[in-house]
């Protein structure tokens, strides 16, 4: 059976560029640096795990941590 992850809510520092993605199961992803516009794309984004999906996770210029 596969668990769907959804995005809960997501904190964006335009200072540092680090951007906090929170998940339904609990997870946190850190993601820097983010460009603003991006953050703005996912402001408007309807879908926001498609877009950190496609966006985030497959950008190689983006550090990512995960956080249990």
């Amino acid at each position: 059976m596969e668990i769907t992850v959804a995005v809960t809510s997501f904190k964006y520092n335009s200072t540092s560029k680090y951007l906090k993605i929170f998940y339904n199961n609990g997870t946190v992803d850190l993601f820097h640096p983010v460009p603003e516009f991006i953050y703005n794309n996912l402001v408007r984004c309807s879908n926001k795990a498609v877009f950190v999906h496609k966006y985030l996770e497959y950008n190689l210029h983006f550090k990512r941590m995960s956080i249990q």
